[in-house]
């Protein structure tokens, strides 16, 4: 969907509407995660490792599905959690580049969302022109997660640094004989966790990275979830799930 800079002329009269259901996320198989989400968003979903191809970084992520463009947690009209990552509330806002300086309050914005309307909802702009307390709102709710995006990114860093990524293998088999060999994720070795030096244990624990990376390695038994979630709504049952970190 294109994306355009939050001007006080083009949307001077846009209203943002409730968020009446998460409609927007049906379209995501997983969703970037800041650090602090870790521990809620490990009571609903799988947190694994994505890599990406030019620079090699890590990106802490959580699965909404194991195969396809879709969200499997999108079910009977509504999202099968109780939490909602903080990546899928912000919409339909962004934050601009950095270098586009015009944006107001550094924020962009997908026009074509339903949540946006030129009668219903609450003013981005005052009629002279100036954002109003809700714009600033949403931008100040982005910078904080931005900040958490870079803080996940330095966790990440810190588990590649250490040598305890390793890649997830996983195989999935459906009722009618077909099978799907699932690659590109990752998640953290036991074996080389416990091999790490007493030094490095220290430095990952100081730097409150320690218990996070283990609340990810437990959340990898909620891919189970996924496979109820996908047999709750498909036509063809998912009869096998088998995983396993190559370690």
């Amino acid at each position: 969907m294109p994306v355009f800079t939050l001007d006080a002329n083009r949307h001077a009269k846009v209203r943002l509407r409730p968020q009446a259901d998460m409609a927007h996320a049906d379209r995501q198989n997983h969703a970037r995660l800041g650090l602090s989400e870790v521990d809620l968003a490990a009571t609903d979903y799988p947190l694994f490792l994505m890599k990406h191809a030019q620079t090699g970084r890590f990106t802490l992520c959580a699965l909404f599905a194991l195969e396809g463009d879709r969200s499997w947690y999108m079910l009977g009209g509504g999202w099968q959690a109780t939490y909602l990552p903080e990546t899928l509330l912000r919409h339909p806002f962004f934050l601009a580049p950095a270098e586009d300086t015009d944006a107001v309050l550094g924020l962009a914005v997908e026009e074509s969302s339903p949540r946006l309307h030129d009668r219903d909802g609450d003013p981005l702009f005052e009629p002279n022109g100036q954002p109003t307390a809700t714009a600033a709102r949403i931008a100040d709710k982005l910078s904080r997660h931005r900040t958490d995006l870079d803080e996940a990114a330095a966790f990440t860093a810190a588990l590649a640094a250490e040598g305890v990524i390793r890649p997830l293998s996983m195989r999935l088999r459906f009722a009618d004989g077909r099978e799907n060999q699932v690659e590109g994720l990752y998640g953290i070795g036991a074996e080389a966790l416990a091999g790490l030096s007493d030094e490095a244990v220290l430095r990952l624990h100081r730097a409150g990275y320690l218990r996070a990376t283990h609340v990810m390695m437990a959340s990898a038994n909620q891919l189970y979830r996924l496979q109820q979630l996908h047999n709750a709504g498909a036509s063809t049952a998912m009869t096998e799930l088998a995983f396993a970190i190559r370690d």
